[in-house]
């Protein structure tokens, strides 16, 4: 949830304390899942919610309690502050109270944030303004915060020997928080990672309203097109735009060094069924996990035929979302782009809750971009 970090900036830079509740681990069903966070701060009249959620009800209200009781404490660990694991168990009536069916259990990380840690949220929201992936690691209870950088960096604490591999091998692919055994100490290790980059393909009539709703829901959108007049800031405003010399070599057109794992989102929505090819074709040789294309099914298959013929499998094929978006019955730009974006959401859900995504199809063989 980096939308959290310039609030909690801000309210650090004004000299205010801060707890941060962050779902630390789940099983069953709950409300939210791990990795989920809330800040919250002294309103005058009580703890407030600054943003964020960690589920809603009872179990949002008992958060709030223990975020009071670690507000007002005296004690302070070092930068860290005060610092405590509140467990709930989501049966009976804390499962009523979060308007459950079938309960689950989860843990909520509460911390002190105080204005003398700006240092290190300030590193943090820098590194991921490069695109940096970073792990923060937290010890529970008593010491040191650090934040260890993909470029094998740390900002903040010196470790303890072994510590920072330990925890870059636990934090490896992670995408929620986990729990860090090492030396007798258990740690938050939590992954932080810039927004998805969303590539748009195509900067048409479906593309405006696709690149607005993606950055509205916290995706870092770029839009390329061969046509200037189609690819400028004025159509987008929300977005980076650039303008390709052609299709034909169309990753070219973004910056050295350029995420292009699986962290990268690919929507396909150009002016023809040639230039989606062209652009499909390459897109398949990156590892982006995720790759849409505008079309009907029709359409679908001649590409596909065209690619089959230019050696690509069944395996590379079925990494396709064609038509894009879920099926919900959109005919307009604006409905389509709704149907993409919920496909994205879906897709981006999946990844955080290494679940499996059952993607939906949108038939939108009437609406070329």
């Amino acid at each position: 949830m980096n939308e959290l970090l310039p609030l909690l900036l801000q309210r650090l830079e004004q000299g205010q304390t801060l707890v941060q509740a962050t779902i630390l681990t789940h099983e069953g069903s709950t409300p939210r899942s791990a990795g989920s966070r809330m800040l919250l701060a002294d309103a005058g009249a009580g703890l407030g919610i600054v943003a964020g959620t960690v589920g809603g009800g009872l179990v949002e209200a008992r958060v709030m309690t223990a975020a009071a009781q670690v507000l007002a404490a005296e004690s302070h660990v070092l930068a860290g502050g005060e610092r405590r694991v509140e467990s709930f168990d989501l049966t009976g009536e804390l499962a009523a109270g979060a308007d459950m069916v079938c309960g689950g259990r989860l843990r909520v990380f509460l911390e002190r944030l105080e204005p003398v840690d700006l240092p290190l949220w300030r590193g943090l929201a820098a590194s991921l303004a490069q695109g940096l992936r970073c792990l923060r690691l937290t010890p529970l209870h008593a010491g040191p915060v650090a934040v260890l950088l993909a470029d094998g960096q740390n900002l903040g604490a010196e470790l303890l020997p072994g510590l920072a591999q330990a925890a870059r091998t636990a934090g490896a692919d992670i995408n929620a928080p986990v729990v860090l055994e090492h030396a007798g100490q258990a740690y938050a290790l939590e992954p932080w990672a810039a927004a998805n980059p969303l590539l748009i393909f195509g900067a048409g009539h479906v593309s405006r309203p696709t690149a607005q709703v993606a950055a509205l829901i916290g995706f870092r959108v770029t839009v390329l097109d061969d046509r200037p007049e189609f690819a400028n800031a004025l159509r987008f405003p929300q977005a980076e735009t650039r303008v390709l010399p052609s299709f034909a070599d169309c990753f070219a057109g973004l910056p050295s060094g350029a995420p292009m794992g699986p962290e990268v989102f690919v929507v396909i929505v150009t002016r023809g069924h040639v230039h989606d090819a062209e652009v499909l074709a390459q897109a398949l040789r990156t590892r982006a996990g995720y790759i849409g294309m505008i079309g009907s099914r029709r359409k679908r298959d001649a590409v596909y035929d065209r690619l089959r013929g230019q050696g690509f499998s069944e395996a590379d094929l079925a990494r396709v979302c064609c038509p894009v978006g879920l099926d919900i019955g959109a005919e307009t730009p604006e409905e389509i782009a709704v149907s993409i974006a919920a496909q994205l959401v879906q897709v981006r859900a999946g990844q955080v809750r290494g679940g499996k995504v059952h993607v939906g199809q949108l038939h939108a063989g009437k609406i070329r971009p």
